[in-house]
Formats: structure tokens, sequence, C-alpha cells
């Protein structure tokens, strides 16, 4: 019992040795509050504490850099446990008390961790030790070369080397702004180099950082940086990656590249890429032709088959697998029991599956009219402006039919089907297969016919079968005074056909159209006269010269 006594003093005696005093740990705290250690308060109990810089990730303690002005929290695991914050002195060193002076400056994080830790625990043998970067320091770092602000900076020692360069991005004035996107446009983002005080230098990548965000390729800045843009050439020096991938285009071409870091940069394949045929394309040593070939992608991806080098000017394009179970699907609209979308298998559905799945046709439903529509064929507006250069801009209104007819047919394609010859002829040839998209219309039965333009009274007319157009034209008024009569044009309901009237019959739903005719200007005569008078005059003149010759 004796011998356990005096064991457990010998260990009392041991902890109150090595343990420092209440009186110390008071006596090191005004010292940090004078800075004597270079020493930064910590917030007392319930005090809120600080919030830290903003941060893109967690700093990795293996390529950033401790210099001046970081700031440690250094923590002693002892009974009871001791906290310091410490700041790196401007020459680098970092001062704990009851230890002493350890040089950090120029250390990664995770070597300076383990020199402080290793440090402290000569003193306090029995006890652990931590340090965590607690505040990253400003720093000045210059950037210079292809930038639009060319200077000196104040960052963070977190920041990496494309937050520079953004700064120096920056427009400064309204008028600046066009500036700015030149300079985002025609700058290097993957040959950028920073030159570090030490001499050593860091090439920055910012494309492959942001692909793989791996810290190499976009370093932390340290104080005294001078960061290097180049002027990038985007006609020569570039690789290209095309197709199913989720980023494709062109890419800055860096010494060293392979199809790998393509592929990378491109934010890697798509669900749908056929991986295992990928077209691969180069110049010839000439550069006077190309050369092609197919390459297992996946097969290089996974390391299976050798990585391929580029060079400037290699594309890599990344077909697209055939996908046979995707939402393929058309729209039935109008007169059926149950209009609405139904799916359908791409290359096997046919109309009048659709049709008996819709519920058939009701009893209002028009079959002349029906009709089925693919995708439009662009943008009709774009197609009436060329159209219309061709003839000198708007219009005129011997020539605005055809145009109106222009913009009808490019509003959609028609697939040819006779909707009649099918659900009551029973023609099986009408039958079409269905494609993804299609727009099957069956119209309501109209029973009239619609005629608008140069006419008394323009609207819809009850239609006659048989009837042609002097009937509907005499049910409407007849023709106004400007009415071009000669011009007449029958548009058919179903196909839209800009037709003359000897050259159709009138259907239901047909639309007669009557074109005005043309307005012209006085001028416009003044001119037609005097050039008649100078063809007048010429003829005359010529007939004189003959008469004279023969004199």
């Amino acid at each position: 019992m004796k011998g356990a006594n005096l064991f457990v003093f010998c260990l009392l005696l041991c902890a109150a040795h090595l343990a420092p005093s209440q009186s110390m740990k008071s006596s090191l705290g005004q010292e940090m509050l004078q800075g004597a250690k270079g020493e930064v308060p910590s917030a007392g109990p319930g005090s809120a504490l600080p919030v830290g810089p903003a941060l893109e990730s967690t700093i990795d303690p293996a390529s950033y850099f401790v210099g001046p002005s970081d700031v440690f929290s250094v923590n002693v695991w002892i009974s009871p446990p001791l906290h310091f914050l410490l700041s790196v002195t401007p020459e680098g060193t970092l001062i704990i008390p009851t230890v002493g002076e350890l040089a950090v400056s120029g250390l990664t994080l995770n070597d300076a961790k383990q020199r402080i830790a290793a440090e402290i625990k000569k003193k306090y043998v029995f006890g652990s030790a931590t340090a965590t970067l607690a505040t990253p320091r400003p720093i000045v770092v210059y950037v210079a070369g292809h930038v639009m602000h060319p200077g000196s900076y104040i960052a963070a020692s977190h920041n990496r080397a494309n937050k520079a360069i953004e700064e120096a991005n920056t427009p400064r004035t309204n008028q600046e702004s066009a500036d700015a996107q030149y300079y985002v446009m025609t700058m290097s983002t993957r040959n950028i180099s920073v030159r570090h005080n030490d001499g050593s230098v860091t090439h920055a990548d910012v494309p492959k950082f942001l692909a793989t965000k791996e810290s190499r390729w976009n370093p932390y800045l340290r104080e005294g940086d001078v960061i290097v843009v180049p002027q990038s050439n985007p006609g020569k020096n570039v690789i290209a990656v095309y197709g199913e991938v989720n980023n494709p285009g062109r890419f800055e071409f860096v010494e060293g590249d392979s199809v790998k870091d393509a592929i990378l940069i491109a934010y890697g394949l798509t669900p749908y890429a056929l991986g295992d045929s990928v077209e691969f394309t180069r110049f010839t040593d000439e550069h006077v032709g190309i050369v092609s070939r197919m390459i297992n992608l996946r097969a290089i991806l996974s390391g299976a088959q050798g990585d391929i080098a580029l060079l400037p000017g290699d594309r890599i394009v990344v077909r697209a697998r055939q996908y046979q179970r995707a939402d393929f699907v058309v729209t039935v609209d109008g007169e059926v029991m149950y209009p609405g979308k139904f799916p359908i298998s791409k290359r096997s559905t046919r109309l009048s599956e659709i049709i008996k799945r819709a519920g058939g046709f009701t009893e209002y439903a028009s079959l002349n009219e029906a009709s089925i529509s693919r995708h439009a064929v662009g943008n009709d507006q774009i197609q009436l402006e060329r159209l219309e250069s061709l003839h000198g801009g708007v219009p005129s209104e011997d020539t605005s039919y055809y145009y109106l007819e222009t913009n009808l047919r490019l509003q959609k394609e028609l697939v040819n089907a006779d909707f009649r010859l099918l659900f009551i002829g029973h023609d099986s040839t009408q039958d079409v297969i269905l494609q993804p998209g299609d727009l099957i219309q069956i119209p309501s039965t109209r029973r009239t016919v619609y005629v608008f333009g140069q006419i008394v009274s323009p609207g819809h007319i009850p239609y006659v079968p048989g009837e042609g157009l002097e009937y509907y034209i005499r049910r409407t008024g007849g023709y106004t005074d400007r009415a071009r009569e000669g011009d007449v044009k029958i548009v058919k309901a179903k196909t839209r056909q800009w037709l003359s009237p000897g050259a159709t019959a009138i259907e239901e739903g047909d639309y007669i159209w009557v074109p005005k005719e043309t307005e012209r200007p006085f001028s416009y005569y003044m001119n037609i006269i005097g050039q008649t008078a100078s063809i007048v005059s010429v003829g005359f003149s010529i007939v004189l010269l003959v008469i004279q010759s023969r004199k």
C-alpha cells in the first residue's frame, strides 16, 4: 500500500514540474496582448469566433507555402491544455512561448506543422502538440504580360494565379468593358508561368485545374510572385475535341498534351459517347492534307492502351452511340377521341396504330385536311429575309403571294400521306412509319372556303361541291376596283400550295386569294415616259441617219 502511495506521489510531482502554472499562463497572455512575442490574442470564453476569408476549398497543406503574417493556432495538449494564436514574424520565424523561435517561412504547411509539433515535443515530453493555419496572410504579387492592367496587386496567400489575372483584367471604367473582353479572349490560359522569389518557376494551366482541381495546375500565390500571361494564338496553336464530350470546342495546345489531357479538359465523355470508335485527325507533315484514323478512347483512358501525344491542329471527334431507349413520342391533335402524346418505337410504329390508340376519329374529323408534319426546316424569318434580299428588299404587291407561300412552306415539312385513302380506301401504301416528334393534325370539318384579298366582302363561304372560282367571288360581292383578277390564287388547305384556278378544283377548306394592283407613284410613270421618249428619240435619230446615208 505504501509503495502505491509513493508511486502516485511521484507522478503528481512530475506533473507539477512539467505543467506551467496559471501565473505563467497569465504572464504569457499579457505578453501576447502586448505583441512582444508576435502572438495574436485569442477570443475569450463566450466570444463570437471571427469570420475567416472566403475559400474555394480547404487549403492543401502539401502545396501551401508558409510566409510572414500567417497566423497559426498552436495547441499543447497537456492538463490543463495550452492554446496560442501566433503570427509568423516579418523575418519568417514563429515564436512559441516557453519553446523558442522557429524558422518556418518557405516551408510547406505540412512541413511547418511537423516542425512546430516536434519542437514543442522537446519541451513537453509527456504531452502532444498540434499546429493549424488559422488565417492566411495578405501578400503583394505582380501580373505582367497580355493583361489589361499589368502591375502589383494585393492578394491573399490562399488565392491562386487565376484570381490575380482576373483582377488584372477587371474593367475600371465602363469604356474598358470591350477591352477586357478582348484580353480575356486572346490571353493564354494554359501557358501561364509564376516566377517565385527563390528563382523557381511554376507552370499554371487554368483549364486543366478547373477539370481536375489539382493544385499543381494553378498554384497558391506567395509574396513577390510575378505572374506572366502570354498572348495565345487561337488560329494556330490549338487542339479540338468535338462530339459527345461535356465541354466540346477548341483548346490552346501545350507542349506535352495527350489524348487523355484533351478529354480531361473537355470534362470527359457524355453517357452517349461511342468511346471505342473515336475519330482522330492529324495534319500530314507537309500540312497540305489530313490523315484520320479510329482510336479506342475508352481503352486509352483506362490504361489498357498507350496514350497518344498530341500536336497542334489535332482533332478528336467522339461520335454518339445509337440510343434506342430515348423518349420517342408523336403528338396527335384535333378530331380524335383522345388527343395527346403517344410513345412510339423509333422505326416501326405506323400511322394507323397511333390513330387506333388515340381512339379513332370523331364525327367532325376532316380527313381531306388531315396532315403529318415533321420538324421545321429552319427559321422562316431568316429564310424570308434571304428571299427578300434577292428582290431588293421589301416584296412588292406582284410578288407578295410568293413570299407568303414561302413562309407557309418553311414552317413545317409535310409527310405525304392521304388519310382518306388509308382509313376509307384501306390503301396500306399510305400507312407511313412515324418518326419521333411528328405532329398528326386532324382538323375539324369546316364545310367552307375562305375568300380574302381584294373582294367586297371577304370571309368564309359555305362549300358547294363542284362550284368554281366565279361562284365564290360572286358570293363575296365581286372584285374591288383594285383587284388583279388575272392573278387569283387557290391556297390548298392541306399542302398550302398556291395554284392557279385552272390547275385545281376548289375543295373544302381551301383559300381563295385575290391580289391587289400595284400602286405606282407619279414619279414612276414620269420615269417610264422619259425612258420611252428617249427610246423614240434614238429611233428617230437612227432613221434620219439611214436616210442621210442613202442620199
